[in-house]
């Protein structure tokens, strides 16, 4: 029995073993490969536009040789900056081939992306990696150097109309569209936009800049008949005649690369433009030819839709300008012949003129620029001999004539009135040039009580004035030079005193009375006659015996003009005249000056 069972296990221990001794194939097994060798087609490309779309570099590559379908295998051109080892590569991705193209425009783009300068060569490091489709076994080509210069690849402008007029009256319409395409293709950085314009016959040898439009990633601009006929006015076309203007896109990388389309033309017929705003500068005004000038005296006022008016001073003989912008010599209105050359009494007037010359003599004028017309009027306002106040503001009420000398004003100059006058709150009143006569008055540039009521500006045969909130006693100055006047609580002394060495008192205070008091025969302005003593100084005291208020000099101790010069309370020590002598001196508080007489 157990013979059976050994003869029973060698048996099937034999079928176990005969199928383990059989012999496997070998596994597949695939090389790794061979480094491609890269070929480039040139090493040195200057592309211009017209290569844009052109095959302008060509790299070829040997075969690396792996153990697989040509399917299965990839190939990445790496391009950068030459010894950037390719930290930042543009790439590109072949297969199924071992050679590629770029066109003018692809390295274009790739070099405007990395930031170079338009017109200047760069140095790219270009390999080829190969690999299995699913990027193993990566083997790099050696690296290929090639030189390439970046151009200037422009955006392509056209104009909706080649021909284009406007009016000032339809200023703000739609005149003409220009359109544009993207410049620099395939840049992915922003590329911004300006329309640029000159004379048709300049080249664009000075070329400005059409404000208000273009911009990032814009692409076109309806420019109005305004903008239109500026870009003619400030290209030298004169109101009312044609010219042709030439306009062009400036393209602006993001790394400031510049390219400049091709320009197209348009014919303007040009009106004259109504600025929204308008100033007057020049010696000829009080403002001098500082820029900008003084507001609101030197600032017109809007009449209608084409005409502004001022009433000014000017200076005799002197010149002046019209400015559309306060603080802005980029543009002026003046005369259309040479400087000075125009009637002074008012003439056509252009863009960018001339100086224009004020009349003869000094004075208040009023002046109208017409910009329908292109025409301007300047016409003498006559300063008052005379000037009184009326109302119920007042305590004559609106009883006319008005109480004399009570609510007369005191010329202080030649263009300059004050009343110190009480006031009562919220009232009205006026100013008349002549007592007893309602034919003619001054009033606020504007509707009825609708003036500041600490002051505003003035017209002839204007609306009622609003006194201030709280009844007092008021200083108004009225100032016909810059049409305008004052109103502030009156803060001049009830009494005034001289003392000094140059008095018969001396330094002594309280001083002698009623010798060295004054008397006030209107309020504000103070009057005494006494003796001087030459050389000497003085101080004038509100309260006598009283050192802690006094009003003197505005300068140093002693460094007034002797025979009269503004005051101001604290003030330096007053030196009195040469000689000694009998002498009036008036103090009046409404300019706080003095004079000795």
């Amino acid at each position: 029995m157990k013979f059976v069972i050994k003869i029973i296990t060698i048996v099937l221990t034999g079928f176990l073993v005969i199928p383990g001794c059989h012999k496997v194939a070998e596994l597949p097994y695939y090389s790794k490969g061979t480094k491609p060798q890269l070929t480039a087609s040139s090493s040195s490309i200057a592309p211009a536009i017209a290569d844009s779309n052109k095959t302008v570099l060509t790299l070829t590559w040997t075969d690396p040789k792996y153990a697989t379908d040509s399917n299965h295998v990839k190939f990445v051109i790496e391009v950068d900056s030459a010894g950037k080892n390719f930290a930042n590569a543009a790439t590109k991705t072949v297969t199924k081939a071992l050679a590629t193209s770029f066109t003018g425009r692809d390295l274009n783009t790739i070099l405007l992306n990395y930031g170079y300068q338009l017109g200047s060569p760069v140095k790219l490091d270009i390999r080829v990696v190969s690999s299995y489709a699913n990027n193993n076994e990566r083997i790099p080509s050696d690296i290929v150097n090639v030189s390439v210069t970046p151009y200037s690849d422009p955006s392509k402008l056209a104009t909706e109309k080649t021909t284009v007029t406007g009016a000032a009256s339809t200023s703000t319409n739609p005149s003409n569209t220009f359109t544009w395409s993207p410049a620099f293709p395939g840049y992915t950085g922003i590329v911004s936009y300006v329309i640029e314009y000159d004379s048709a016959t300049k080249n664009f040898a000075n070329p400005k800049q059409v404000a208000g439009y273009g911009g990032a990633s814009v692409y076109s601009a309806t420019l109005t008949q305004g903008d239109m006929n500026t870009t003619g006015i400030a290209s030298g076309i004169a109101p009312g005649t044609s010219g042709k203007v030439e306009y062009r896109i400036k393209a602006t990388t993001a790394s400031g690369a510049i390219a400049y389309s091709t320009a197209v033309s348009v014919t303007i017929t040009t009106f004259s433009p109504v600025p929204a705003n308008l100033f007057i500068v020049g010696d000829a005004t009080l403002g001098g030819w500082n820029n900008p000038v003084p507001v609101p005296s030197q600032q017109f006022s809007k009449v209608d839709a084409y005409k502004f008016s001022i009433t000014t001073w000017l200076n005799g003989g002197k010149n002046y300008l019209f400015l559309p912008v306060n603080g802005d010599w980029g543009h002026k209105y003046g005369g259309v012949g040479g400087n000075g050359s125009n009637n002074t009494a008012g003439d056509d007037f252009k863009p960018e003129g001339s100086d224009l010359k004020a009349p003869a003599s000094d004075g208040i004028y009023q002046i109208v620029v017409d910009f329908q017309t292109n025409k301007f009027t300047v016409t003498p306002i006559p300063v008052p001999s005379n000037l009184y106040i009326v109302g119920d503001a007042t305590p004559g009420g609106w009883n006319n004539p008005v109480p004399v000398p009570a609510q007369q004003f005191t010329r202080l100059d030649n263009v300059t009135f004050g009343i110190v006058v009480n006031l009562t709150a919220d009232k009205n009143y006026l100013f008349l040039p002549v007592n007893g006569d309602w034919g003619h008055k001054f009033g606020f540039n504007g509707a009825n009580n609708g003036n500041n009521v600490n002051g505003d500006a003035l017209k002839a045969e204007g609306g009622d004035m609003k006194a201030p909130s709280t009844s007092g006693l008021y200083l108004i100055i009225v100032n016909f030079a810059t049409s305008s006047w004052t109103v502030t609580p009156y803060t001049g002394p009830a009494n005034l005193y001289i003392v000094g060495d140059a008095t018969p008192g001396g330094w002594n205070n309280p001083v002698p009375t009623p010798s060295q008091q004054f008397s006030q025969n209107t309020t504000g302005i103070f009057q005494l006659t006494l003796p001087l003593t030459a050389d000497k100084s003085f101080l004038f005291l509100p309260v006598n015996g009283d050192w802690g208020h006094k009003y003197g000099g505005t300068g140093a101790s002693n460094s007034n003009n002797v025979m009269g010069d503004h005051i101001k309370a604290e003030g330096g020590d007053l030196k009195a005249p040469s000689t000694s002598g009998n002498y009036t001196i008036t103090v009046n508080f409404m300019n706080m000056t003095y004079k000795v007489q």
